[in-house]
């Protein structure tokens, strides 16, 4: 745990005496009282207003060379030193936003890390004389938090840190470490965030855009998509609960897409399915399966799905369903039927139900191809296109929703 913080609010604030009879600085404008532009011979340089030749009220200073080269401060000045709200900006792109007095910050504000040792934390609260003093809320990159009073930097005095296996310290704390007597718990497991399930999906689009099913990320705390080795976050843009249909965004450029079929497929139409029935279990590869359309409706008569007699198994949902072309004509649903002993009764959502979905929600398809793939082509579509995903939720809301009998969620199978 870092517990001196004071090394990170170091601040080059000494601006006062630059703007009085300096002789190789440059003005443009009103530099004794009235707004102007004061530029040094390196270049650094102050935009704003002036009183009594010094910097008072709101004004910008950007630093271009020297060891602050790069940095930017847009706030408010009073007699050459920044006072009162305004944003500092570090050239690294570390910044803090809040108030200042005599050129340090203090008062109420907000540090944000986006490079060098700290890159991703972030502390919100008291600041005094350019270190954490008072109360505040520090987040660390890796899940962490402490809520509670500084002193000089430090945790100091009542206070809780939370970390992110879920172990909580609470009480009072002293230059960074709790006092003797105070309480260390244990978060229980039903609290935790685990792994619970797996499903598929596919690439749509160039920006990282996913197709699945709405059961596979349904309560999810997290969705990670495996690709290249990562576990890569993905953000749940758009659900459709009736149709089961989700629309995911990951940080990921595809080397390859899907794109999308103009008509539905028709009946006896050959189809292949791909994958990742049964998650990891039975191997980390992805798998196919070939049948045809065998009903133009699904359960329950259902015309925005289709019946299928190719295979499917848990994992498979969310998997795309294609011709020999490579469009998508589906989206594979895991089978309702085999659960009572039914055979080859399995469902994938039609294609002009996805192009609604996405259409409503902003997302265009790539044009379909007019041509059939070679079996070489389509199978590197399929294996740079279709990606595997795992759903991150607490093992209380596992136990809720394995309890419920209606759910389609293809849990693992320690959890069942």
């Amino acid at each position: 745990m870092k517990n001196n913080l004071i090394t990170k609010f170091l601040w080059i604030v000494a601006l006062g005496l630059l703007w009085c009879n300096v002789s190789f600085a440059n003005c443009i404008g009103n530099c004794i009282n009235g707004h102007g532009t004061y530029t040094w011979e390196g270049g650094n340089k102050y935009v704003g207003y002036h009183k009594n030749s010094k910097a008072n009220g709101q004004g910008t200073f950007i630093w271009v060379s020297g060891e602050n080269a790069g940095d930017k401060y847009v706030g408010e000045f009073k007699d050459d030193q920044m006072h009162g709200q305004g944003t500092y900006t570090w050239a690294g792109g570390n910044k803090y936003i809040g108030n200042h007095k005599e050129g340090k910050g203090d008062g109420q504000g907000t540090f944000i890390w986006v490079s060098g040792d700290f890159a991703g934390d972030k502390y919100v609260g008291e600041i005094k004389d350019d270190v954490l003093h008072g109360h505040g809320t520090y987040t660390w990159e890796n899940g962490d938090k402490y809520i509670g009073l500084w002193k000089d930097g430090y945790q100091h005095g009542q206070g809780t840190h939370t970390y992110a296996d879920g172990t909580v310290r609470n009480g009072i704390w002293n230059k960074g470490q709790l006092a003797k007597g105070y309480t260390t718990e244990i978060q229980s497991d039903d609290n935790k965030v685990v792994a619970a399930a797996s499903g598929s999906g596919f690439f749509v689009s160039r920006s990282g855009h996913i197709i699945t099913n709405h059961h596979v990320v349904e309560g999810c705390d997290a969705v990670k998509v495996s690709f290249k080795g990562d576990d890569i976050k993905a953000k749940i843009l758009a659900v459709d609960k009736m149709n089961d249909l989700a629309i995911l965004k990951s940080n990921i450029t595809p080397q390859q897409v899907y794109s999308v079929a103009t008509e539905d497929a028709t009946l006896l139409e050959n189809i292949i399915i791909a994958g990742y029935p049964l998650g990891k279990k039975v191997s980390s590869s992805i798998k196919t399966s070939k049948g045809s359309i065998t009903s133009l409706s699904g359960y329950g008569d259902n015309f925005s799905e289709f019946q299928t007699d190719a295979a499917l198994n848990q994992g498979n949902s969310g998997g795309p369903v294609m011709n020999q072309k490579g469009n998508i004509v589906g989206v594979a649903v895991a089978a309702y039927g085999k659960k009572e002993g039914v055979e080859s009764f399995n469902f994938g959502i039609k294609s002009s139900t996805l192009k609604i979905f996405a259409s409503s929600n902003g997302l265009k398809f790539l044009p379909p191809n007019d041509r059939d793939l070679s079996n070489k082509d389509l199978g590197q579509l399929i294996t740079k296109a279709t990606v595997y995903l795992e759903c991150y939720m607490t093992e209380a809301k596992i136990k809720k929703m394995i309890a419920d009998a209606n759910n389609q969620k293809a849990f693992f199978s320690k959890y069942r």
